[in-house]
């Protein structure tokens, strides 16, 4: 029989090599396979080639019937892009944020990654992002106090 403290390394290992499972088949994938934080476009990759952009993309879509705000704010309360945030520097994270809208235009209408960035660089686009991210910082403070 296996001494406690090798049990507990392996149950740790398996928690570990469960959660990891359990992030793959849902495409939020942030760690690589040798346990290294995977770079932004790794993930972005694995989510795309797994479908996982095809609800938020719709979801967003539906949203931007009411404007950019709405729509920006579906895609700042995606858990794949709260993992982002949490595991990689800003600098990096604006990269994904970059990767995903480009993708989502060329998905909604065909447009081209210089067409993108012009119109995430446009003051309409910079305020409706300053603005829905007040919202959802509203919406989460409120979801602490009552929730």
């Amino acid at each position: 029989m296996a001494t406690s403290s090798k049990q507990q390394k392996r149950a740790k290992r398996a928690a570990s090599k469960a959660k990891q499972n359990r992030m793959v088949r849902s495409g939020q994938a942030v760690k690589a396979s040798a346990g290294d934080s995977a770079s932004v476009e790794q993930v972005y990759t694995k989510a795309m080639d797994s479908g996982s952009y095809d609800a938020l993309f719709a979801k967003m879509k539906e949203a931007q019937e009411g404007g950019l705000v709405p729509m920006i704010s579906v895609f700042l309360v995606d858990p794949l892009l709260a993992l982002v945030l949490k595991g990689h520097k800003e600098e990096h994270a604006t990269d994904y944020i970059v990767m995903v809208f480009t993708a989502y235009r060329d998905w909604l209408d065909g447009t081209d990654a210089d067409t993108t960035m012009a119109w995430l660089e446009s003051d309409e686009f910079q305020n409706a992002y300053i603005e829905a991210s007040e919202v959802v910082a509203r919406q989460q403070q409120q979801q602490k106090q009552y929730g």
